[in-house]
């Protein structure tokens, strides 16, 4: 394992304590995720990286799709191997569609800008917590976790675990054989691209 390796797993621990849902935020039935594809989007307080206390709604309906990513600071694989690569979709395709990163660690500002830079994460983040958790059913295994929004207000399409072989769609995608970690999301990003497209087209 390499150094920069090293210092990432080490650095996920560090913000374990302070960056993590609470065990009330994982308890809803698994997969009620699935009832959400194809229905209005649901809207939750978040605060920006100002300090800022904003809404969903604020960023919905503006004639440009609206494309979240859930994360949690100390979900390794997913933070530190996929956002980056995340990074690609929102320079691409920013002047399109509104990105928003939603953290739903319980982290200060302060950390915030740390793990931006560390990551290193472009997308504007947003802090939102249980509210965001609830509505969009998300379990801590579950993140990263990726809604596609149309300008029109509904959701799309879902992803979740976009870095892991057991990455799940829905409307339901098959998936592949794939076990290689750069493969897998690898293949994520290019299906996001392809999902992205679909959306700014009104497909």
């Amino acid at each position: 394992m390499n150094i920069l390796k090293l210092f990432l797993i080490l650095f996920s621990f560090l913000f374990l304590s302070t960056g993590s849902f609470s065990k009330e935020d994982f308890e809803f039935p698994k997969n009620e995720y699935k009832q959400l594809a194809g229905k209005e989007f649901l809207d939750f307080r978040m605060i920006d990286e100002s300090g800022n206390v904003v809404h969903l709604k604020d960023f919905v309906n503006k004639h440009k799709p609206v494309v979240i990513v859930f994360w949690a600071i100390g979900d390794q694989k997913g933070t530190y191997w996929f956002l980056p690569e995340f990074n690609k979709l929102y320079e691409k395709y920013k002047d399109k569609v509104i990105f928003l990163a939603v953290l739903l660690s319980r982290s200060t500002p302060k950390e915030v800008q740390e793990a931006k830079k560390f990551i290193p994460l472009k997308i504007p983040v947003y802090r939102a917590y249980s509210e965001a958790i609830e509505r969009y059913k998300i379990a801590k295994i579950d993140v990263p976790y990726i809604v596609l929004i149309t300008p029109e207000g509904k959701i799309k399409r879902i992803m979740i675990r976009p870095e892991s072989y057991t990455r799940y769609e829905e409307p339901r995608q098959p998936l592949t054989k794939k076990t290689k970690l750069e493969d897998i999301i690898a293949e994520s990003i290019q299906k996001l691209d392809k999902y992205i497209k679909e959306l700014i087209k009104g497909e």
